[in-house]
């Protein structure tokens, strides 16, 4: 049965101070770490698209950089061809290349916190390959052409013959090598970027792994562990009684019924005793209900000592207990019930430092196990030994003598008989 713990002796469960702030708090806190990094790796996902994108839109510009490059000396040579069909392509075709050449010698002019990649993009606009001038000069002569008035186009212009010339040659040599490398340059940045940008959501990917490791660790594992906790003290205080520590008649009952199956799966006897203090009402009205409270729990102490470690012994009324008793037939259970009974009557018990008196009256009965309702059959046949108990003058044992059929006989569909019991113990009279 095991030690009973009380609130008079300081034994009862208690349980720890925990507020719903506190647990409110660990289960904020570790959200908001969540949370917080799942907006940093929104931020860099976010960065990283956008770079991505970016470092799309400057390839896409650099390599359109080449074609238009082209195309403005093939127009301006169908210009010189008096086809005025294509200047208006030809404005469109130089200024385009005109804006993307800004575009692009803005990126190349960054110094502060550029990449080996992106200082070879300024090398290459101005440096040797002087990509800069070469656009600047192949955009003038183009300008050039076309801002020669309509129909002054012609075979003898020197002039004009140059910028021709000069369109053609950088179209060909210098400018559209060094567009192939300024596309490959920033086809190196972007990848270069890329890679930054893996190694970074590689990184908060491996944050949020520690830190979900941590708070699994540190924070819910600890608050799922202290909730097991209250929760098993609740549920132990839900089966035991408050003052005494002993099992309440809910939970008694149902394990009872439990261990009722058991003994009949395996054919086995089980009995059951009920005990009721005499006389409990004037220890209250004459000691108080302190010394009453006292009184239960002596008595739940030595019902403890003197059971089994199988029995199970719980408080059903006020001042009323039962115990079951396993694999025990009814001889055994009477012997059982007196010797509680003489312990409980040798029992000095006192209150304001005067003696008490105090007796048990026991019922006793065999569980039926042939009976759907073990638990309720068992408990009304010992009741009413209880009460003959009472009867016959209080401080005594009652038996009930039915026959108890095992489960073999069960069939042949005998009733139980009920002999007159024998008085086991001390009588007093007086009235019940």
């Amino acid at each position: 049965m095991g030690t009973v713990p009380s609130i008079l002796n300081g034994g009862w469960l208690q349980m720890s101070q925990v507020t719903p702030r506190s647990l409110t708090l660990r289960y904020v806190v570790a959200l908001g770490l969540i949370a917080l990094l799942s907006i940093v790796s929104h931020f860099v996902l976010t960065e990283t698209l956008r770079a991505n994108e970016g470092a799309a839109a400057i390839i896409n510009m650099s390599g359109r950089q080449r074609m238009l490059s082209q195309r403005i000396s093939a127009l301006a040579d169908d210009l010189h061809r008096g086809d005025e069909e294509v200047r208006e392509p030809l404005e469109t075709a130089v200024r385009q290349f005109a804006e993307a050449h800004r575009e692009l010698v803005r990126l190349a002019s960054r110094k502060e916190g550029a990449s080996v990649a992106e200082r070879r993009l300024h090398d290459v606009y101005y440096g040797p390959a002087e990509i800069d001038r070469l656009a600047r000069r192949f955009l003038d002569a183009a300008e050039a052409e076309i801002a020669l008035p309509r129909g002054g186009h012609g075979a003898a212009a020197a002039d004009e013959i140059g910028n021709l010339r000069t369109l053609s040659v950088l179209s060909r040599g210098p400018l559209l090598g060094g567009l192939e490398e300024v596309v490959a340059i920033h086809q190196s940045v972007s990848e270069l970027r890329a890679q930054q940008m893996e190694r970074i959501q590689w990184g908060i990917l491996a944050i949020v792994l520690l830190t979900l490791t941590f708070e699994a660790l540190f924070i819910f594992r600890p608050m799922v562990r202290r909730i097991s906790v209250y929760v098993g003290q609740l549920l132990d205080l839900a089966d035991h009684d408050y003052l005494t520590g002993m099992l309440n008649r809910r939970a008694f009952t149902a394990r009872a019924e439990t261990e009722i199956q058991r003994a009949r799966r395996h054919d086995r006897a089980m009995s059951l005793l009920l005990l009721d203090v005499d006389h409990f009402k004037q220890v209250n009205d004459v000691h108080g209900h302190l010394a009453g409270d006292e009184v239960l729990c002596g008595i739940a102490q030595i019902l403890d000592m003197q059971g089994r470690r199988e029995d199970l012994v719980g408080r059903i009324g006020g001042e009323e207990f039962a115990i079951l008793l396993p694999e025990t037939s009814l001889a055994g259970a009477i012997d059982v019930a007196d010797r509680v009974r003489e312990a409980v009557a040798g029992e000095p018990f006192t209150a304001g430092g005067k003696a008490l008196s105090v007796t048990l009256s026991v019922g006793v009965a065999e569980v039926d196990r042939t009976s759907p309702r073990g638990v309720v059959t068992a408990m009304g046949r010992a009741d009413q030994m209880l009460y003959r108990a009472k009867n016959a003058g209080r401080n005594c044992v009652r038996p009930f003598r039915g026959a108890i059929l095992p489960l073999r006989n069960a069939a042949k569909g005998l009733e139980p008989v009920l002999a007159a019991p024998p008085v086991l113990g001390a009588s007093a009279e007086g009235p019940v």
